[in-house]
């Protein structure tokens, strides 16, 4: 059993809180104060079926990115968390300061697609080389191929036909598109571009390969982090989806 005070160092040392936003609320989402946890369940988000599969395994600690609490509450109405506080499932989050923090969200997905000589554009985006100049077709397949997905969207209005330079945000990236734009950047990888949003970019490739699928290194690579650490931590990854499926 490893000491949850510990588990907590080790995530704070990796995404400090000071480098979450203002409106965020990464950090415990519910807390009882119990410094002993069996085993750690990783997930993006709590949902029921992760709750469950948190009670299933034995795992008293959920580790999350998307914080559960957003704003102060009132009243505890959310089912889930009562849940977790009748089964004494204390929830910790790391959600912007992981984003913007050294080896983040952004910089993982940078990684997955071997992207050369990456720079921090601003907090959230990371910029870098392509492998080698490929075609659009080319980085469409390639993409497809490092998130293991069957489709996403394309928006080229540029009719851009060749690729070498490759901006890249994890989750809800669209707000950044016209500061992509303004640095000449070919192609944008990201998630939750919106029609206007695609409506109105003019400069570069954007492709938007899902949020849940964007986030998703995340799980492993805290999963790595809590693993590499001698606490003996058991640590146990979340069966999870997106919140929708293509039909």
């Amino acid at each position: 059993m490893a000491k949850t005070s510990e588990i907590i160092k080790i995530l704070e040392e990796y995404a400090p809180p000071e480098l979450a936003e203002s409106w965020d609320n990464s950090g415990w989402q519910v807390f009882f104060g119990n410094d002993n946890t069996s085993k750690v369940l990783l997930c993006l988000s709590v949902t029921d079926e992760v709750i469950n599969q948190a009670v299933e395994l034995g795992c008293n600690l959920i580790v999350s990115h998307h914080p559960v609490i957003f704003k102060p509450l009132k009243v505890i109405k959310d089912v889930k968390i009562i849940k977790t506080i009748q089964r004494g499932i204390q929830i910790y989050s790391l959600h912007t300061n992981c984003d913007k923090t050294n080896r983040g969200t952004s910089d993982l997905i940078a990684q997955k697609l071997n992207l050369k000589k990456t720079a921090v554009l601003n907090d959230f985006v990371r910029v870098g080389l392509a492998p080698y100049e490929m075609t659009l077709d080319e980085l469409v397949s390639f993409v497809k191929l490092a998130f293991n997905v069957e489709r996403i969207k394309l928006v080229n209005n540029a009719r851009k036909t060749m690729i070498k330079t490759i901006a890249v945000c994890a989750g809800a990236g669209a707000d950044f598109i016209q500061e992509v734009e303004k640095y000449n950047i070919d192609a944008y990888v990201t998630s939750e571009v919106k029609y206007h949003d695609a409506l109105d970019s003019r400069r570069a490739v954007i492709l938007d390969v899902g949020h849940f699928e964007s986030e998703k290194p995340f799980v492993e690579e805290i999963k790595n982090l809590l693993e590499n650490k001698k606490h003996r931590i058991e640590v146990v990854v979340a069966k999870e989806k997106p919140a929708w499926e293509y039909v």
